[in-house]
This record gives C-alpha cells, structure tokens and sequence, in this order.
C-alpha cells in the first residue's frame, strides 16, 4: 500500500508539474508583452527624463544627463506657461464629469419607467457611443460652425450665437459638448442597470412611512447607486486627463487655448523634446494616480462607515 501511495505522489507532481510548465507557456506571450511594451517604456522614460537626447539621434543609451535641466524647461522656463494653459485646459474640459453623471441619472430615471417605445429611445442614446468619433467631430463641426444648427435655432428665438469653434470663452465648452453628448449612452446605461438592480421593497417602504419622491429620491436612490457613480467618476477622472482626439480632431494641434497636457506631450514627442515629453508623462501619471487614490482611499473608509 505504501508503495503504491508513494508511485501516486510521484505521479501527481510530475502532472503537477506539466500543469505549471503549461500554465507557464500560457502566461508567456502576455509577460513578454508587458515586458516590451509596458515595463521597457516605462523605464525609458523614467530615464530619459534626466537625460539630453537632442544631440545623440534619440538614443536613451548614448544620450547624456543634464540632471535636472528638463524639469526647468518644463516647469520654470518661459515655454512653462504652455505646459500649465494645457493642465489647466484638461481641468477645465473635466467639468464635463459632473455635468454628464447629472444628466446620466436624470434620462436614466425616465428610461427606467415603462412607456411606449422605451426600447427605441435607449437604442437611440446609446447610438453616439458607438459611432465613429471622427464621425461625430466633422457632425459637430458642423453643428456649432457660425451659421450651423445651434446658432440658427438660437436665431429663431432673437438670439445672436457665437462662433463656438472660434472664440476663446466657447471653444473649450464646445469640446465639453461633444464629450458629453458622446459618453452619455454609456453612463445612462450603467445607471439603468444600477436602478433595475434596486429591490421595490425600497421604494415600498418609504411609500408607507409616507416619504415624498424629492427625500426618497435622496435617501435611497443616490446612495444605492454610489457604486456605479464611484465607477463613472473614477474612469470619467482618468479618461479626462488623458483627453486628446476630441480638443485635436475639432481644432488641430495649433491652438493653445484648446490643448490638453496629452496634445503637449505628443507635441514635444514630435518635436523631439523628449526629455520634457518624458516628464510631462510621468507628472500626469502622478496626478492622476493620486487622485484615484484619494477616491478609492475615501470610498473604503465610507463603506466601514
């Protein structure tokens, strides 16, 4: 008997084994492309910030360090007030987080009811989402051009629109416009499944204790859809500091008052700056890892409360 226990064990680790060599085999192709594709850029351009390529054909292996040189290029230099109009750009265009997770909920609550047709008005939000971006910026080109639709439905009611894509104090709200009306599809339909997964023994509750819709909405509704909200706002957060196609496919690179901190980066990469480029890439990854960090940071401590 024991002997035959013994033949087992050895057979269960030799199959142990394969399982793992297999295991190994399958995970490979996956490491070696986090390894090329991640890791190594990373460490480049962890490197490279310290370093002058402009003289070594762009290489990290023959370029020379300059210490601290590209941060003052970057952060104290005259060219610095570029890369702080582009941070504040990105700010500026995230307005449209709120704005979108508002008008999310409010177009979700009236999906969520039955009425006639309900099925074709989803359909026709979540269309934008799943239209061609380019698409969609040439259709709101068009849109807010001096003599587009929006201006000529403001005419109707006596009022002058202005040139959205051209003026300075509208340029940056046309690009929240577009954002938002691009990304609504998503969150109502997030939110839609959010309110479907809230049990009516809720709202039943609070009929009999004779709660009115504002206090209920307020007491029940907002808080049992957090989680989808603490989604939308954590990924609305990170897609917003890395916006770039929308700002570059209405205005192009030329325009300051548009460019975001990603356009700068590609900018600089273009313009072989790529000591600046690479500190640019690392301080948004700081912000925006610290950000996300605060928001999971305060998501945790409000589910101990």
């Amino acid at each position: 008997m024991e002997t035959v226990k013994i033949s087992n064990k050895i057979k269960n680790s030799g199959l142990r084994r394969e399982e793992n060599l297999f295991g190994y085999l399958f995970v490979l192709p996956a490491v070696i492309g986090i390894l090329l594709f991640i890791a190594y850029p990373l460490f480049v351009s962890f490197i490279g910030m310290f370093l002058d390529w402009s003289k070594y054909d762009n290489s990290v292996f023959q370029a020379q360090w300059n210490n601290f040189e590209n941060f003052k290029q970057v952060f104290g230099s005259a060219f610095g007030k570029y890369f702080w109009q582009s941070l504040y750009n990105t700010v500026f265009i995230m307005i449209g987080i709120p704005i979108g997770l508002v008008l999310s909920l409010v177009f979700a609550m009236l999906l969520n009811r039955e009425m006639k047709g309900v099925y074709i008005y989803r359909v026709l939000f979540y269309l934008p989402v799943v239209s061609s971006l380019v698409a969609v910026c040439i259709m709101w080109q068009k849109l807010l051009a001096p003599d587009g639709v929006l201006n000529s439905l403001l005419g109707f009611f006596g009022i002058k629109g202005p040139a959205w894509l051209v003026e300075e104090a509208t340029a940056k709200w046309s690009i929240i416009f577009l954002t938002v009306w691009k990304g609504l599809g998503s969150s109502i339909l997030l939110y839609l499944a959010g309110l479907q997964g809230i049990s009516k023994s809720y709202y039943e509750a609070a009929e009999v204790d004779g709660s009115g819709a504002f206090n209920t909405f307020i007491k029940i509704t907002v808080p049992l859809l957090y989680p989808t909200t603490f989604y939308l706002v954590v990924t609305g957060v990170i897609g917003g500091m890395q916006c770039y196609v929308e700002p570059q496919l209405l205005y192009g690179s030329s325009r300051l008052d548009t460019k975001t901190v990603v356009g700068y980066i590609f900018g600089k990469f273009g313009d072989d700056y790529l000591g600046e480029a690479s500190v640019i890439s690392w301080f948004l990854a700081i912000i925006i890892f610290t950000i996300t960090a605060i928001q999971f940071i305060y998501n945790g401590r409000r589910e101990k409360r």
